[in-house]
């Protein structure tokens, strides 16, 4: 299989030609931004390189069209919090106790779209990111919470919205009791103005002496990856380093 190495020629066209080439290959990017890629890479980008930018600089990845908003109206400084954004989940502050700083961990995200097409496992899986996200901060995770805003159950689409919040509200539940993390707040609304986008709001919450807080961005300078040699044959597999062979089960596998 050949690389795909067609180019934009974002130097050559105009704004009105840059958006009808950007809309005609599925790329979402404003022709500034495509710009502003050619300026970062040093040339015209290529089609794969402009569709990685597109998901990389997308709302769902970067949030950059409520970023402002947020940094407005929700202060992430403070002498109370001991990790603000950039990390999986934010602390703050709780308590001292035994001569140990404590705080809460925080993690909140939605699961809207995923859940209005498949509502148990999309609102099952939002459950588990944030889960993961509060552990990996190294915390406690003790405890969920679910903000969520439906259709209207008695209106034109009655029958799609009361199959959407019965997913919803089992795959919370499902989730969460395999984890044994309880689910102990949340509100619920309902209005036609949700009957073709339900939200799901999904929040976790965990305990960590600060002393214990992990971070997840490493400290070290990056590492260049070096080109892996073609292979002339196919590739044997190997056991595990320490793992007998009798212990190579399915379960021994792992996947992210």
């Amino acid at each position: 299989m050949e690389l795909d190495d067609r180019r934009l020629p974002v130097s050559e066209l105009d704004d009105e030609q840059l958006q009808e080439e950007l809309e005609k290959h599925g790329v979402v990017l404003t022709p500034y931004e495509a710009r502003r890629i050619a300026e970062l890479i040093g040339h015209d980008p290529t089609l794969c390189e402009l569709h990685i930018f597109n998901v990389e600089w997308s709302e769902h990845c970067s949030y950059k069209s409520s970023k402002a908003t947020l940094s407005e109206f929700l202060p992430t400084e403070a002498p109370n919090v001991i990790q603000g954004p950039q990390e999986d989940a934010g602390i703050v502050f709780l308590t001292e106790h035994e001569g140990k700083r404590w705080g809460v961990v925080i993690a909140h995200e939605s699961h809207n779209h995923p859940s209005q097409v498949l509502p148990n496992e999309g609102a099952a899986t939002g459950i588990g990111g944030i889960v993961r996200d509060v552990d990996c901060m190294g915390a406690d995770v003790i405890a969920t919470a679910d903000p969520l805003r439906f259709g209207d159950p008695a209106g034109e689409n009655a029958e799609r919205t009361r199959w959407i919040v019965r997913g919803v509200v089992e795959g919370i539940w499902q989730y969460g009791n395999a984890l044994g993390v309880p689910n102990l707040a949340g509100d619920i609304y309902f209005c036609d103005s949700f009957d073709d986008n339900c939200l799901v709001n999904v929040v976790a919450l965990g305990i960590v002496a600060e002393e214990s807080s992990s971070a997840s961005r490493l400290m070290i300078p990056a590492l260049a990856v070096q080109p892996l040699p073609p292979r002339s044959s196919p590739r044997k597999k190997r056991r595990p380093t320490g793992v007998p062979s009798r212990c190579l089960t399915r379960s021994s596998r792992t996947c992210c």
